[in-house]
């Protein structure tokens, strides 16, 4: 009786099939992986772009506002309601849009320093008719309205970025050219333009983060656009 021969894989050959396999199942899970983080990347990418594009609307809305309105200081003199320095801007505008027409509002903008991450700050108080203006204790918790009356202070955060710099800058046109000067204080007229940037040690942090932003003022937008 002759007997049959039943072939099949040795153990060694089970054992190199596994390892091929495992090699491919760790390839296909390392690139599917490599995927998914490339694809989160990208999300977190998108979202911080309409985040970027949803605050700079924000700032060309309130800025480009900027009313031409007269105060008085602690003596009495007359200044601008707009002060622009290197690092801080005030300034004052329309309120929300459903408030009344001739609603205003002082704004702050600044970058406040809070442990290691710096926050791009917007505040706001109500403008009030005739008042008498300290600057440096306009945004001051505790200040009191005529009426004796604390004035309502608001505060948001409108980004934060880690070790952070505002850098503001005040355009003129005192003939055909435009001219760059570092504030705007002690003027008699509003600014062209303001520009707006956002300074970090990483300059591709900077530039992906908060590209320049240009504001013209609506009270020269007309002009600008005729020359």
């Amino acid at each position: 009786m002759m007997s049959r021969r039943i072939n099949g894989f040795t153990l060694v050959e089970l054992l190199i099939a596994l390892v091929l396999m495992g090699l491919v199942m760790m390839l296909l899970f390392g690139g599917l992986r490599l995927s998914t983080r490339s694809w989160d990347s990208n999300d977190r990418y998108q979202q911080q772009v309409a985040e970027q594009f949803q605050l700079q609307q924000l700032l060309r809305y309130l800025v480009s506002q900027a009313r031409n309105q007269r105060v008085r200081g602690p003596g009495g003199e007359v200044s601008l309601a707009f002060m622009g320095a290197a690092d801080e801007l005030v300034f004052v505008a329309p309120g929300r849009a459903s408030e009344p027409d001739d609603s205003l509002y002082w704004y702050r903008l600044f970058m406040s320093d809070q442990q290691e991450q710096s926050a791009l700050v917007l505040q706001a108080r109500p403008y009030e008719e005739a008042e008498w203006v300290d600057w440096e204790m306009l945004f001051s918790p505790g200040e009191l309205t005529a009426e004796g009356e604390e004035v309502l202070i608001e505060e948001y955060a409108l980004m934060s970025l880690p070790t952070a710099q505002l850098e503001l800058s005040y355009w003129e046109q005192p003939d055909q050219f435009l001219v760059s000067q570092a504030d705007w204080i002690d003027q008699l007229q509003l600014p062209r333009l303001v520009e707006f940037r956002v300074l970090t040690p990483d300059a591709e942090v900077s530039a992906r983060s908060w590209p320049p932003l240009a504001i013209v003022l609506e009270e020269y937008s007309h002009a600008l656009r005729q020359r």
